[in-house]
């Protein structure tokens, strides 16, 4: 693995601890779940990494499987979240 790789996990590595940390702090469900949507994003480069580092679809099936569980949630908060609104207002 290449120096550039090693610190690109690692840094997506850190920004995962530390998302992970503010979503279990933060009371405010938006930041929740914008937290938790950019730790998907997190899981998919690192895995996206881990393909490029090793060659192994298997990384890359995962990456996509992450995607699509991320994009799926993020459109069901959203759209509960819009619901939500209306129901206050």
């Amino acid at each position: 693995m290449s120096v550039l790789l090693k610190i690109s996990t690692g840094i997506v590595i850190l920004t995962f601890l530390l998302l992970t940390v503010e979503a279990k702090r933060e009371k405010e469900v938006l930041v929740k779940v914008l937290a938790f949507d950019l730790i998907g994003t997190s899981g998919v480069s690192l895995f996206l990494i881990l393909y490029t580092s090793y060659r192994d679809t298997f990384f890359h099936n995962i990456a996509q499987l992450f995607a699509i569980v991320g994009f799926v949630t993020a459109f069901v908060f959203a759209v509960f979240l819009s619901n939500e609104s209306r129901e206050i207002k």
